[in-house]
């Protein structure tokens, strides 16, 4: 069934159906069983198979009375058998106004060597029908045995006013109607932490058989001042073109950025196109640790009891921030303080030279990044400051004697 690809008007496209005969009969007038029909045509089954997408074979069943016998259109082949349980595709429509006080049918019947082994309604008529305009459109059919002829026919037992056309514009043995991406492989939004890795993944639905353009290309992109830009690999992006991008030693500027994929694929004159859902990406990252005051020198006789430490520089981070202050009596080995987890400290009475500092990390959606600190700032204790004066009186004197 190797035949030309082409595009519909109302969208997608198709593989003809591989044919090299056609059929057709439109019975008018017949003796026994007795039967007439005026304005029955039956007409172009060639065109069912051209590569003029808007010709059509068309199947006028007329006004009838009696018991008449089919009318149809159809096409086949001569050579290999079409496929059992292969989809196969009308593009068809229906023009006009039914009035049946009859019982009939119109059925796509399919043949092999000539018997009938398969037949489906297109829409049945019993009694009465009013207005059967069908826009064009595609009907799958999914015949569960191999043949080599199809037709669309019409048969009626009755009378039968019909003013209207059957067509079909072409038969395909593939049609596609574009791609869409499967609902649970989509990209999601993602939180990791500075210089951590994410993927973000979009898979165009596939089937086993039809429907499914083939040689799909992937594009990811980055929404960028607005725009949707196309990535390239480098450092911190790889599998730019593949279902599934990876993301890796992510910056903190990485923070709210949106991803999406761009799936495409082309067959001849088709091409079709699909664009994912936005993944987001949060990074949860300390831009800043902020800056504290200050250095202070204390006296142990006077007063050793260090200020309240505040910032003057406030911490960046993209999460929550959480704080942890720590101190040092070298100012080399830092230590945790107990329940020192404000913005400011108030540190106790010291009694020998200390040195402090502030961790800040920050918590996003679950994801904590490790602590960043701030300057350091001394606490120096002098053992006094006090001014001590000793006055000594003394009293010279002298004995008197006789």
């Amino acid at each position: 069934m190797a035949q030309e690809m082409v595009s519909l008007p109302m969208g997608g496209c198709g593989r003809l159906l591989d044919t090299n005969t056609s059929t057709q009969k439109a019975t008018a007038f017949v003796l026994f069983p007795p039967c007439a029909r005026l304005g029955v045509e039956a007409s172009n089954p060639q065109y069912m198979t051209d590569t003029d997408v808007n010709s059509y074979g068309v199947m006028k069943p007329g006004t009838g009375v009696g018991f008449c016998g089919a009318t149809y259109i159809g096409v086949g082949t001569t050579g290999n058998d079409f496929p059992a349980n292969k989809p196969i595709y009308f593009d068809f429509a229906s023009e006009g106004f039914n009035f049946n006080a009859s019982i009939n049918s119109t059925n796509f019947v399919f043949y092999n060597n000539g018997t009938e082994v398969y037949s489906t309604p297109v829409g049945g008529h019993f009694f009465f029908d009013f207005g059967t305009s069908e826009p064009r459109k595609i009907i799958k059919i999914i015949p569960p045995v191999a043949w080599d002829e199809v037709r669309l026919s019409y048969s009626d037992i009755g009378i039968g006013f019909t003013f209207n056309d059957s067509r079909i514009y072409n038969i395909l043995s593939e049609y596609y109607t574009g791609m869409k991406f499967i609902d649970t492989q989509q990209p999601t939004d993602k939180t990791v932490v500075a210089g951590g890795s994410a993927t973000m993944t979009g898979v165009i639905e596939n089937t086993s058989t039809d429907e499914t353009p083939e040689n799909i290309t992937y594009q990811w992109q980055v929404l960028n001042g607005g725009v949707w830009t196309d990535l390239s690999n480098n450092a911190n992006y790889s599998n730019v073109t593949s279902s599934t991008l990876n993301i890796s030693n992510i910056p903190a500027g990485f923070h709210n950025n949106q991803y999406r994929v761009v799936a495409k694929s082309s067959f001849y004159t088709c091409s079709f196109q699909a664009i994912s859902n936005v993944g987001r990406l949060f990074v949860s990252a300390v831009n800043n640790p902020g800056t504290i005051a200050a250095d202070q020198t204390l006296c142990m006789d006077i007063n050793n009891d260090p200020a309240v430490f505040t910032q003057t520089t406030a911490a960046q981070v993209t999460g929550t921030a959480e704080f942890q202050w720590q101190s040092s009596a070298d100012n080399s080995t830092f230590v945790n303080i107990t329940n020192a987890t404000s913005a400011t400290y108030d540190a106790p009475p010291v009694t020998q030279t200390t040195y402090y500092r502030r961790g800040v990390r920050s918590t996003l959606n679950g994801n904590t990044t490790a602590y960043q600190y701030s300057n350091v700032v001394k606490v120096t204790i002098k053992p006094g400051c006090l001014i001590r004066c000793i006055t000594t009186n003394r009293m010279i004197y002298t004995k008197l004697t006789n």
